[in-house]
């Protein structure tokens, strides 16, 4: 069974019948449903059953030429996916980018290595070293993932320079998500009470501001403020593409000029707040917030949800 995902929904695209035993029938029908430049899950059915139900093998396909907002909403979604099943329905996971890394004798190994099957021959075992050598140049080229180069548009460019020559405040960008690009959405000068009104509903966003504020009632502060606004009810793509771009982002902004001193996290605009943007900036131990979320009291127009705030370091 062949599922992808469209339109932010888990969607059947294929749906095959057993031809021969499960070993013999494995790459001919896994393989077959792997496309270079798509990513997909498959959930293959083996013939042995265990407790109420068969033993299925759930394989998460990421080719390498899939966009990467393709493969980011794979990888965030996948959980998702496995918790609308049984628990135990999936006895073995499998992960790749090539077909090497989900045909039999990758799934073979995951079995020996749980003694499920026979040791591997000789063959078999120079095939495992093969497999698992690929897979450490998968992992190293995954967990780039996080921190994409994204480009910058160039009116973007242009609003940033504005911002470090200190003519505005406040620069919101957005990701054009066709041609994976930074685009800037808004620039001007506002106060922090005018930001919640700046950020689009159910939209992530990142933001560039320079927070001015007086400190201890002695002088006016000038602190340029990175916050990154991800909406709880933004799609599940948005959710994963934005956290993908936001470290490379933050370097091509400091590449730029702006001296970005702290990088805030926001879920809900009713904690975008005057108070609590200067108890982040001067919190009593600093050592603490960095790491950990920062629970949000619910209010009565937060609703029951409520929010978090998240302080990281730049």
């Amino acid at each position: 069974m062949k599922i992808v995902i469209k339109d932010g929904y888990f969607c059947l695209a294929f749906c095959l019948g057993a031809n021969r035993d499960w070993e013999e029938d494995y790459d001919d029908m896994v393989l077959e449903l792997l496309d270079d430049d798509e990513s997909c899950f498959i959930i293959y059915r083996l013939d042995e059953a265990r407790g109420r139900h068969f033993e299925h093998v759930f394989i998460t396909w990421q080719p390498e030429d899939a966009p990467v907002a393709d493969r980011a909403t794979y990888t965030t979604s996948k959980s998702n996916l496995i918790e609308l099943y049984e628990e135990g329905t999936f006895t073995y996971h499998l992960a790749g980018a090539n077909e090497c890394d989900v045909d039999f004798n990758a799934l073979k190994y995951v079995m020996m290595s749980e003694g499920e099957i026979e040791p591997l021959s000789k063959y078999e075992e120079l095939k495992r070293d093969a497999i698992a050598e690929e897979e450490v140049a998968r992992n190293r080229q995954m967990k780039k993932i996080p921190d994409i180069d994204m480009q910058v548009d160039d009116d973007a460019i242009k609003e940033i320079n504005k911002f470090v020559k200190g003519f505005i405040n406040f620069v919101q960008f957005g990701i054009d998500n066709k041609k994976e690009m930074i685009r800037c959405s808004d620039s001007r000068n506002v106060t922090v009470s005018e930001l919640p009104d700046k950020m689009p509903e159910a939209i992530p966003r990142f933001n560039l501001y320079r927070y001015s504020h007086v400190k201890e009632g002695k002088y006016t502060e000038f602190v340029p403020v990175f916050i990154y606004y991800v909406p709880e009810e933004g799609t599940a793509k948005s959710k994963s593409l934005y956290p993908c771009a936001i470290d490379g982002f933050i370097k091509k902004l400091q590449g730029y000029g702006a001296d970005i001193k702290l990088r805030l996290e926001f879920s809900d605009l009713h904690d975008m707040t005057e108070g609590v943007l200067y108890e982040l900036i001067y919190p009593p131990d600093r050592s603490e917030l960095e790491k950990s979320f920062r629970e949000v009291t619910p209010t009565k127009r937060a609703g029951k949800r409520g929010g978090w705030v998240k302080v990281l370091p730049v």
